[in-house]
């Protein structure tokens, strides 16, 4: 389980920054980058409607219209509350959806984990990881994206990231190795931004 002071930190200061994040011009900017990404990596559902999905870390939703688009029953998951609601008025009432702060409703096991954004936030990955095995299927697909470490632009972010949430930036050698020491097998990379 992650550590609860972590988890403390960012609820905090995510349900601060709730009803204005989905305005920041630079999220969006490469926020649209990183959902191409994912796109381009997301596999259709094995059933349509019922292949279930779990957007870790749903924040405003962005991630869950894309799971919903591509036909999967999605619960957005987000430790901040706030997030939780702006993402439930974003999509509304819909069948295949459901939103929740609480960690223990989210136990899966699920065919799919998308987390957008999550990793930004912790300098040591390595909970996160064993984490998300815990919850994903015997032969699940994990979608994650992460600041890369050799872009100036991922620099510039995390500097500024100190005057809302810190954020930090890894490498792939990093992030692999810790996918690897949790049980997952690195298939595919991609540089999401600039795209």
């Amino acid at each position: 389980m992650i550590a609860r002071e972590k988890l403390d930190y960012i609820l905090q200061r995510f349900d601060r920054l709730s009803n204005y994040y989905r305005y920041n011009p630079f999220t969006r900017w490469v926020g649209a980058s990183e959902l191409g990404a994912m796109r381009d990596l997301l596999s259709p559902p094995e059933r349509r409607g019922e292949t279930p999905a779990l957007d870790f870390g749903c924040g405003t939703g962005r991630v869950t219209k894309l799971l919903l688009a591509a036909g999967y029953n999605v619960t957005g998951y987000d430790i901040s509350p706030g997030m939780v609601e702006q993402a439930r008025a974003a999509i509304g009432k819909r069948k295949n959806v459901r939103f929740t702060s609480d960690p223990e409703s989210v136990n899966g096991p699920w065919a799919l984990i998308a987390a957008l954004g999550v990793l930004d936030y912790y300098p040591d990955s390595a909970e996160l990881w064993r984490e998300w095995r815990r919850l994903i299927q015997p032969g699940g697909t994990l979608l994650v994206t992460a600041p890369n470490a050799h872009s100036p632009l991922a620099r510039i972010y995390t500097a500024l990231s100190r005057f809302t949430c810190q954020a930090y930036a890894t490498t792939f050698e990093k992030l692999a190795d810790s996918a690897w020491m949790a049980g997952f097998t690195p298939l595919e990379v991609r540089f999401a931004f600039p795209r």
